[in-house]
């Protein structure tokens, strides 16, 4: 018995970069952020979290669909945590609420579109 191999699809490709682009961004800001703030630390999770979804999307892991929703819900929460933080008025808004966007078109695709969930699927082949 051996498991069925799939194609990645190209939806998956795609996030899986923007995913990367996201955690080598998260590793660009900790150089100007404090050492030992919550940022700080959120951006070390985020980071080491964001490349785990890299690799299980790349590779298409049978765990990679299921934590990709939870990472995606996580960032979600984190993002509506900071909107009520004082330090994030103005401009600095755009940051959080571009990230619940980005999280939620992620959440979007892996459950609406059909193709998706199939390929994390473990199927044998007799």
């Amino acid at each position: 018995m051996r498991l069925a191999h799939y194609k990645r699809p190209s939806g998956i490709t795609t996030m899986a970069i923007f995913e990367l682009g996201g955690a080598l961004s998260c590793l660009g800001l900790l150089f100007f952020t404090s050492v030992g703030s919550r940022d700080f630390i959120a951006l070390i999770v985020g980071a080491l979290l964001g490349f785990v979804v890299v690799y299980g999307l790349w590779t298409l892991q049978f765990w990679a669909f299921w934590f990709t929703a939870g990472y995606e819900a996580m960032e979600i929460v984190y993002e509506l945590f900071l909107l009520t933080q004082p330090e994030y008025k103005g401009l600095h808004l755009l940051g959080p609420l571009f990230g619940i966007l980005m999280s939620a078109i992620t959440l979007g695709y892996i459950f609406l579109d059909r193709s998706v969930k199939p390929v994390f699927q473990r199927k044998a082949i007799l």
